[in-house]
Formats: structure tokens, C-alpha cells, sequence
């Protein structure tokens, strides 16, 4: 039996001398050898049990591929190291290239695969710099919570990210095709994806900052010490998966859910009135393309933009938002293309500015259309007009209120870079759909 095995020439091992013991090269340093039997004298107590197996060379050639790659696979043994299981013995060897004495960190036998090794790896790659912003830097603060994210409390957000938090494993991991993410049944089978670089909660936090403050990917990255393009990949898997799982912050509700919660300043003057409408406008880009210049240039603006309906309750909730349409668009096409008329019961009134002439939309389905006045170009308002005119001026002026309230999260101020525009949508109903956990913009009394 070998308490300790020299290897000096891998190159000249050949198969057929497996029974032979392994002589050590003249050329080996005496000293060498006087410090490994002193070594040995030290580690007496210590003296491990050994299979008699490694006495024969192919024993010798598995610890020797074995200890070998460390640095790397041996050429034309990497098929016997895979079948193999790598026995490691606290020994000192002689580099085979190098011919220069190599210390070999080991510990107690133990059996490594190949997997195993792979894991290490990844495992390792995993961040382990803590980001300079995290939740818990302001959890215990109800302002820094709707500073940073829209979100007017540390509970709502919790309530929020734990409403959500079941599915955003596996819906906004970065995953390459047909490759499961990383699971503890998945890296037994080596079947899983990259290591996420953050919490989930943080990832959370990451989207809600870059679109309440408008932050640059890169802004991002550094406070949250991971790549521009992991920055990246995480804000658009986070906002494909929240148009999602945030829908129900958006609903329809009931006629009696309208009347049960009307304020009295609705009850007075219009007590039919189902919903309150406007549309608005944000700047994007200009397209290289001359056709979608042209859709996306609005008169209003002077710019190209994007434009949106938005639909209020008369208690000041928004119960309806539709998708980002061209600049040029006019109001009335985006009503009908909507569809917010088709949810209106006989009965119902819709309350708009002057400029949604869509009474041709309203009147076969029953529901009435609350509008301005429009003045004559040769007589004047009459004191009932002007009284109607300030009425639904004083009503309507809700809908503008919570207008501001969508554009307070910075992304939609500014020009939205024409990059987006696959998303743009999502975002803005995102952005809309968060205004809904602020307090109500109308007092029910």
C-alpha cells in the first residue's frame, strides 16, 4: 500500500504496465523526497485509510487525472475522467509539463462528479455584493415608499409584492429556450437556466423605481451592482409580467357599485352619469419612418406622441384605460376602438369634453352623452348654458386631476424613447393602474 503516490510522466504511463509499481525519475530532488517523509512522520496520527485498489495503475491514472484537472481536462483522458470518481489523497506531486513540485489543497476521501463541479461554478457566479439600494432601505418609511415607487405605503407594496410573489419565480426568470429555471430539482438534473443577481423583492423595487422616477438603465445598474443588460433583461420580463398580474387593479364596476359610492355633487346634477372620460397625450420620439410620421404627429402637441382614454367613476377611481393609440388619432376613434361604449347600460350617461362628438356612438345603445355646451356663432350663452357649462367644469375636473396623477411617475414625462414603443402601452397602463392605491380623489360626502 502507497501512503503517498509520485507522479512525474503522465505522458509515458501506457496500460499495459498497470502491474508495475511507478519509478520515481532520477532527476526528483532528494530533498523533496526527505520533506515528504517528514511530512509522513508528522501525519501519523492522522493516517488515512486507502483502497488497495490504487496500487494498480489504473488506479494511479484516475488519481492522476484527477488531480490534474484542476487546471484544466487533460487532452484524450477527458472520457476516462468522466467515467471515473476522483479519490483525492493529501499529497504533494511533481507537474508532469512543469516538472515543478504543485501543493494539492484535499480534504477527507470524498467522491466529486463532474456535475457537482459544474454547480460549484455557478453557485460561485452568483452576486454576492449587496446592492446600494434595497427595500429595506426604505421599508420603515412610508414618504420614501411613494418617493421611489408610486406606491403610497410599505404595506401596499408588501400586500402587492405578495400577491404576485408565488408566480414571479418562474415568469420573470432569465431562462434561455426549453431550459427550466434554476430549482433544486432542475440542478440536480443540470437542466436549469442563470442564477437570478437579485431578490425578487428587489427586482420589484428595480421596475417600480425606473418607471416613478424615470431612472436610466444605467442609473440602475450602478445602484444595484449589476449589468446594464441584466438591468434590462429584468425591467421587461417585470413588465411583461405585471400587465398581467396587476389587471385587477383596473375594474369595471357594477351600476349599484356606481350609485352606492356617487359623491353628492354627482347626485345632484348627474345622477346617471356611469363614467368620465378624457383622453391624453404623451411626447415620443421621432420614427425614421415617413408613414409613421405622419400617424403619430399630433396638431395639439406639435410633437409626436402617444394618446390614451381614460376612464373615471364619479368617486374619482379610474375604471378604465385603454391602449396607446398615434398622436393623430382623434377622440372619437379612440372611444369606439376602445370600446368603453359597449360596457355602458341602457340608461347610463358618459360625461366627456366638447371635443368627444360621439352621440352617433351613444344614442343607439341607450346611454346619454353629457358634453358642454356649444355656443352659436351669433348669439350668446344663455344663464342656463353658462350655469351647465360650470357644472360639468366643476365635475369634469376630476378626470384632469387624475390625469397629473399618472403622469407624476416620471417615465411618461419627457419623450419616451421610440425603443419602447413595444411596451409603451403596458407602462402607461401600469403607471395608471398603481394611481388606484393613492386615497380617492373625491370625498363620498
Amino acid at each position: 500500500m502507497f501512503d503517498y503516490i509520485f507522479i512525474y510522466d503522465l505522458q509515458n504511463y501506457t496500460p499495459e504496465s498497470s502491474d508495475k509499481e511507478l519509478e520515481i525519475d532520477e532527476h526528483v530532488d532528494m530533498e523533496l523526497i526527505a520533506g515528504v517523509s517528514q511530512k509522513e512522520s508528522c501525519c501519523a496520527d492522522e493516517e488515512m485509510d486507502v483502497d488497495t485498489s490504487l496500487c494498480t495503475g489504473d488506479s494511479q491514472l484516475d488519481a492522476s487525472l484527477s488531480m490534474h484537472d484542476y487546471c484544466g481536462s487533460t487532452p484524450g483522458y477527458s472520457d476516462i475522467r468522466n467515467q471515473c470518481t476522483q479519490t483525492h489523497i493529501s499529497c504533494k506531486l511533481i507537474d508532469a509539463c512543469t516538472q515543478t513540485d504543485t501543493d494539492l489543497w484535499t480534504s477527507d476521501t470524498w467522491v466529486q462528479t463532474e456535475k457537482s463541479i459544474f454547480f460549484s461554478y455557478r453557485d460561485a457566479t452568483t452576486q454576492v455584493d449587496k446592492p446600494l439600494m434595497t427595500y429595506e432601505n426604505i421599508k420603515n418609511s412610508d414618504d420614501k415608499v411613494s418617493f421611489y415607487t408610486g406606491i403610497p405605503n410599505a404595506y401596499s407594496f408588501e400586500a402587492l409584492f405578495n400577491e404576485i410573489k408565488d408566480d414571479a419565480e418562474e415568469q420573470t426568470g432569465r431562462k434561455t429556450k426549453n431550459i427550466p429555471m434554476e430549482t433544486d430539482e432542475t440542478r440536480s438534473r443540470g437542466e436549469s437556466g442563470r442564477p437570478r443577481s437579485l431578490r425578487l423583492i428587489d427586482e420589484f423595487l428595480l421596475v417600480l423605481m425606473r418607471i416613478r422616477l424615470g431612472l436610466l438603465l444605467e442609473d440602475l445598474a450602478d445602484r444595484f451592482r449589476i449589468s446594464t443588460n441584466t438591468c434590462g433583461a429584468i425591467f421587461n420580463k417585470w413588465i411583461d409580467y405585471l400587465d398581467v398580474q396587476f389587471q385587477f387593479l383596473v375594474k369595471w364596476p357594477s351600476r349599484s357599485n356606481i350609485d352606492s359610492t356617487m359623491p353628492y355633487s354627482f347626485q345632484k346634477k348627474y345622477p346617471k352619469c356611469r363614467v368620465v372620460i378624457d383622453c391624453t397625450e404623451i411626447k415620443t420620439e421621432t420614427p425614421h419612418s415617413l408613414l409613421l410620421k405622419s400617424a403619430m404627429y399630433s396638431d395639439y402637441k406639435s410633437h409626436m406622441t402617444f394618446k390614451s382614454l381614460v376612464g373615471i367613476s364619479p368617486a374619482g377611481v379610474v375604471t378604465f384605460v385603454s391602449d396607446l393609440y398615434t398622436g393623430s388619432t382623434s377622440d372619437k376613434q379612440i372611444t369606439n376602438l376602445s370600446g368603453i361604449v359597449d360596457l355602458c347600460e341602457e340608461g347610463d350617461a358618459i360625461m366627456a369634453d366638447k371635443g368627444f362628438l360621439i352621440s352617433d356612438l351613444t344614442t343607439p345603445k341607450g346611454v346619454d352623452l353629457i358634453i358642454p355646451p356649444f355656443k352659436s356663432k351669433k348669439k350668446a350663452f344663455t344663464p342656463r348654458e353658462v350655469r351647465q357649462t360650470k357644472d360639468i367644469a366643476n365635475l369634469r375636473i376630476h378626470v384632469e386631476r387624475q390625469m397629473e396623477r399618472i403622469k407624476n411617475f416620471r417615465i411618461l414625462q419627457g419623450v419616451m424613447p421610440i425603443s419602447m414603443a413595444s411596451q409603451s402601452s403596458k407602462i402607461w397602463k401600469l403607471c395608471t393602474r398603481l394611481t388606484n392605491l393613492q386615497p380617492p380623489l373625491v370625498l363620498t360626502k
